[in-house]
């Protein structure tokens, strides 16, 4: 048996050892009849079935009843490996005399000898070179015109004889075994059977053809005579392979698969889609064991290289139309727009593109129409929305995303494409975060191994699990993620409406995790665990300023945020390189002292470079005719002025800033500043 670890090859068995389908008995029962038959005039059995219906697995089952005592020789002639009329007249024979002296030379040399003669004579494209023609090329090079062309006056009738003759001594009969025929052209599917024709009275021979019946008749059909009666003069005992039972089927299927997905390392598997998919896509569009195998063989490198990133449930249904209906295959690439597009709940107006788009896949689909229903419904329901009038709004894209499915537009690119998106890449990196949620060391050391600019897209894609936030992270997860802001770059260049604060960002999830707990005291205990963790004065205000909308009572919000402004009160910060908001929170301290709010000396540059920089911000315009986006820095002055002191402590922090930094854009807005500059009202 074939190692089950081992891919499966689409190559016919050879031994009983290796059936899976139990035909072996029956094979050999068949095998067994055929030496009852009187051979003495010849006979022509044919083994029939449709392509990958184990035809020739069949056949090599019989050769092991006819190696049995008494052996009957087997001669293979294979017609596929030769091309056009004249190959296979030529070399028909010939193969066959061959194959003979390699069985027995002394047993079978007259045989051979008589059929390489009969061949030549019969040979109707070979002319001799001096009447103007060429000579034969598949002629041996020891054969000379002239020794020919004594054999060709002698006529055919002279060599069939000795053949016929030496045929007649044999005890047991010779089995010449022709498979492939089916795959011929049905020119030369005619010379084939022509040929078997010509030859199928010499005696002790019996003709073992493998082939469709279906495809043979067909190319047999000519001047409006049936090829199945063509055929039915020549095959005098016939054998229908039988089609493989769809239970034995089935397990072939998954055995095979099987295979594929052994040597794959974490690959997505929906085992409770899988049965829905296999039934209503993926059997269908399976006839044999053939194509089992085909399918097996196909879809192992896709599984190989996207199975870790996409359901493997969903590729293997886009792998089955691919392998077997490939047509189809092409018109699902062109309209994966449609397949994946959501629509708002109770639409009903269908896009022209998509209607258009949904019509033609079910024109291409044929009689397979149902199939594509069945491949919206299980693999791309936003679909469904042309389909049974369903909809699925944008809510679902967050849960197909997760689920790694071709449902969302993004996977599915991966797997026509195989590049990931930047998307995509965010989302991987924000999977791995995500499972490190409950321990804020490793979440803090994944998220500072990360290129800073692309914290702000993993951070982002981390609000897609916000329904499966478990409770041990609220706490590890928030300090992680409130120790980061100040590592989370700005983006610049955006358009007016396409900018999110970087604070933003991270209080969604942070707002989303404490409201997995279920009540404000523990919300309440999770905010007092997470404050002491949190270093930043900024982080620690947005927490106490978002814990107060709802999420604790307020008079533990008031009495957090009075801890907090006595302690920048009484201290500096101590992390002043991650404060990102620092004017905010000394502005918040001054406006709760009120005229006794005493301004602290701001000597550390670092300090009052993230107080210049928390004073920043971009004001940026856009003209409804233009894409330009239009962008002016400008500071909050007045509320710097309050915080410091005034001018005079202002101008003093501002040089010993440009004594530390230089001539950068932040000390030459803050000079603009400190020189009258204001920016124009709009």
């Amino acid at each position: 048996m074939t190692d089950s670890k081992t891919p499966p090859v689409d190559n016919p068995i050879k031994s009983s050892n290796e059936d899976v389908l139990g035909r072996a008995l029956v094979a050999h029962d068949f095998a067994r009849s055929i030496r009852q038959i009187d051979a003495s005039q010849g006979i022509v059995i044919g083994v029939l079935g449709a392509w990958g219906h184990g035809k020739s697995s069949f056949v090599n089952l019989m050769r092991e009843q006819f190696a049995e005592e008494p052996e009957l020789p087997v001669i293979e002639f294979n017609p596929w490996m030769f091309s056009g009329t004249q190959q296979l007249t030529d070399v028909f024979f010939r193969e066959i005399a061959a194959e003979l002296r390699l069985k027995d030379t002394t047993k079978f040399g007259a045989i051979a000898e008589g059929l390489d003669k009969y061949g030549d004579v019969l040979s109707p494209l070979a002319v001799i070179p001096w009447f103007g023609g060429w000579f034969d090329r598949a002629f041996n090079a020891t054969k000379t015109a002239a020794a020919w062309w004594n054999n060709r006056k002698k006529g055919s009738r002279t060599f069939r004889d000795i053949v016929t003759s030496a045929l007649e001594q044999l005890t047991h009969p010779i089995v010449v075994v022709i498979d492939d025929i089916d795959r011929l052209t049905t020119a030369e599917i005619r010379d084939m059977f022509r040929l078997v024709r010509l030859t199928a009275s010499f005696p002790n021979v019996v003709y073992v053809l493998a082939f469709d019946r279906l495809r043979v008749e067909q190319a047999l059909t000519e001047d409006g005579v049936p090829g199945r009666s063509y055929l039915e003069k020549i095959v005098q005992l016939s054998f229908d392979v039988p089609a493989i039972p769809r239970e034995i089927l089935r397990s072939q299927v998954f055995e095979r698969l099987s295979a594929v997905l052994e040597d794959v390392e974490d690959f997505r598997f929906n085992q409770s889609a899988w049965a829905d998919v296999y039934f209503e896509i993926v059997e269908p569009l399976m006839k044999s064991l053939r194509d089992a195998t085909r399918l097996a063989l196909s879809a192992r490198p896709t599984i190989r290289a996207l199975g870790g990133e996409v359901e493997t449930v969903d590729l293997l249904a886009l792998e089955a139309i691919r392998v077997f209906r490939p047509e189809l295959f092409q018109q699902l690439h062109a309209c994966r727009t449609t397949l994946t597009e959501t629509h708002a709940p109770f639409a009903r107006t269908e896009t022209g593109r998509g209607k258009a788009d949904m019509e033609r896949l079910l024109d291409v689909a044929g009689e397979d129409a149902d199939l594509i229903r069945h491949l919206v419904r299980r693999v791309f329901p936003a679909a469904l929305f042309y389909t049974e009038n369903t909809s699925y709004g944008s809510d679902f894209l967050d849960t197909w995303k997760r689920e790694h499915r071709v449902a969302h537009i993004a996977y599915l690119d991966l797997y026509f494409s195989r590049t990931a998106p930047d998307e995509l890449d965010a989302f991987r990196h924000a999977e791995r975060a995500y499972a490190l949620f409950a321990d804020a060391d490793g979440l803090g050391a994944y998220l500072d191994s990360l290129q800073p600019e692309k914290l702000e897209d993993v951070i982002s894609a981390l609000g897609m699990f916000k329904d499966e936030y478990p409770a041990e992270a609220v706490v590890p997860a928030s300090v992680a993620l409130l120790n980061r802001i100040s590592k989370i770059p700005e983006r610049r260049g955006r358009g007016v409406f396409d900018s999110i604060r970087p604070d933003s960002l991270v209080a969604r999830v942070v707002l989303r995790l404490l409201q997995r707990l279920d009540d404000d005291a523990a919300r309440e205990r999770a905010v007092r665990e997470i404050l002491p963790r949190v270093a930043s004065f900024s982080s620690q205000e947005m927490l106490i300023r978002d814990a107060r909308s709802g999420l604790v009572s307020e008079e533990a919000a008031t009495e957090l945020e009075s801890n907090l402004i006595a302690r920048v009160l009484r201290e500096h910060s101590p992390v002043p390189q991650d404060e990102w908001a620092l004017l905010h929170v000394y502005h918040l301290v001054a406006e709760h002292e009120g005229d006794a709010y005493v301004p602290p000396s701001f000597s550390d540059p670092v300090e009052i470079r993230a107080l210049i920089q928390s004073a920043r911000s971009v004001a940026r315009s856009q003209s409804i005719d233009s894409r330009t986006v239009r962008e002016e820095e400008r500071l909050v002055w007045d509320s710097l002025l309050r915080v410091v002191g005034g001018e005079e402590a202002l101008n003093s922090a501002i040089v010993l800033l440009r004594q530390s930094d230089g001539d950068v854009p932040l000390v030459q807005l803050a000079e603009k500043y400190a020189g009258g500059w204001r920016p124009k009202e709009v």
